[in-house]
């Protein structure tokens, strides 16, 4: 008869148990630590046996997902993006041709709202769309819309601009060139932009696409030359 109740017991126990433990835990759940320290290159190296390919991907893959905890979503605003801007920049170096990490800097933590916060991506950005290969100024390209649409600040916005029309990508866009004659406008420095205008439109007519120059003579004409009423008017402006 007491062995038939000694399972019994057992089970009563265990089941208690399981109870208790359950009322204790149910309602804890992960913490969110916030952006971890970025590693040094020999803890990259011994973790990942110096393939540095592995460790990008799980980088990237970590970026990605770091603010979802327990199925919620952690606001851009509480990162710490000091410590993202040292994973971006050790992502650069492990993989300075991807573009996996500049996409989520750019349409990802860039769309945080906080100007301190936002200053760090395009800090990362302007490095990545320097590079002549591919179509990495397009990152910069990107990093000008940040600062002269969210972060409206023209003066980075410039500084970024000239950047982008200094890179030395063969496959650079025409609209990329252009990008501090449309600040400098928007600043009233109209005859900046347009000597930067007519010289590109110059030393670049032969090799322009038609629409391009059409665009570019109508631009200096109809927008620049309005608000410099002592600056003699091309020829080409007879058409417009």
């Amino acid at each position: 008869m007491r062995q038939n109740i000694v399972p019994h017991i057992f089970f009563i126990v265990f089941l208690t148990l399981n109870i208790g433990f359950w009322l204790y835990s149910k309602n804890i759940g992960k913490t969110w630590g916030n952006v971890p320290v970025a590693p040094s290159e020999f803890k990259i190296n011994i973790n990942f046996l110096g393939d540095d390919q592995l460790a990008y991907r799980s980088y990237a893959f970590m970026l990605q997902s770091i603010g979802n905890v327990d199925g919620n979503t952690i606001s851009l605003k509480k990162y710490d993006y000091t410590k993202l801007k040292d994973w971006f920049f050790i992502a650069h170096k492990l993989d300075p041709k991807s573009d996996i990490v500049p996409a989520l800097a750019a349409y990802y933590f860039g769309a945080v709202l906080d100007p301190d916060k936002l200053d760090h991506v395009l800090d990362y950005l302007a490095v990545v769309g320097q590079n002549p290969e591919g179509d990495k100024w397009r990152w910069l390209g990107h990093a000008v819309y940040l600062a002269r649409h969210q972060l409206e600040d023209n003066e980075r916005a410039l500084e970024l601009a000239y950047l982008l029309a200094d890179n030395k990508s063969p496959d650079l866009a025409d609209w990329a060139k252009q990008m501090p004659v449309f600040i400098l406008q928007d600043e009233g420095k109209s005859d900046l932009a347009y000597k930067i205008m007519l010289n590109l439109l110059i030393s670049n007519a032969e090799t322009l696409h038609p629409n391009e120059l059409f665009f570019m003579r109508e631009y200096i004409c109809q927008t620049l030359l309005p608000t410099m009423p002592n600056t003699p008017r091309p020829e080409f402006c007879e058409n417009f």
